[in-house]
């Protein structure tokens, strides 16, 4: 196990445990077997990030919204599946430009979803070589306009997460920072058990 597969690991057990401790039960998201993970690399033609890898290959991770911004986390054949339906949206919608000629965003063939929204929106990892490789992005999915990522990777998406929630301090500080458009948020537990983010 290398040094970020175990940040990862560690991550998700601080998330679990402070979990644990104060939210109802949940279903778990199911998954991912390495052999299954080789197969999406050569099908999608992509290289997984380690830390990507390891993020599919946890188990019992809980499938509700306890991801900043209200994000549940979905199995691998899930984000496909979304994946798919992303990218047949775009290609029906075909090329367009904006009001200056330049083109307009489209969903991209090396956008892997990981979470998404009870409105339709996801967390994406960008899988195209490059500056963001890696990067997790909100995925608008009525602006399709990626905008700065709200963590450099899965790891920093999972330690923000783990240290909000320890600490009951903002999550997406760094997002902030960076000029991005989402704000800090806090956890807040309800008299159910259930979990919010609060600006």
């Amino acid at each position: 196990m290398t040094s970020i597969d175990h940040e990862v690991r560690k991550s998700w057990e601080r998330i679990d445990a402070w979990r644990a401790d104060r939210l109802r039960w949940t279903p778990v998201r199911a998954a991912a077997d390495a052999d299954r993970l080789r197969a999406i690399e050569a099908d999608l033609a992509v290289t997984l990030p380690v830390d990507v890898r390891e993020w599919w290959t946890l188990d019992r991770v809980a499938a509700d919204d306890w991801i900043p911004g209200g994000f549940a986390p979905v199995d691998l054949e899930e984000a496909l599946e979304t994946r798919e339906i992303w990218l047949l949206v775009a290609e029906q919608e075909g090329d367009a430009v904006d009001a200056n000629g330049e083109p307009e965003p489209r969903y991209h063939p090396s956008f892997l979803p990981i979470a998404l929204n009870p409105g339709g929106d996801g967390l994406i990892v960008d899988l195209r070589p490059g500056d963001s490789y890696g990067a997790v992005f909100l995925w608008d999915h009525e602006t399709w306009v990626l905008g700065v990522p709200l963590w450099h990777s899965v790891a920093a998406l999972l330690q923000d997460t783990a240290h909000a929630l320890e600490s009951g301090t903002p999550a997406l500080l760094h997002h902030a920072t960076q000029d991005g458009t989402e704000p800090p948020c806090v956890p807040v537990v309800d008299a159910a058990g259930d979990l919010t983010w609060r600006d």
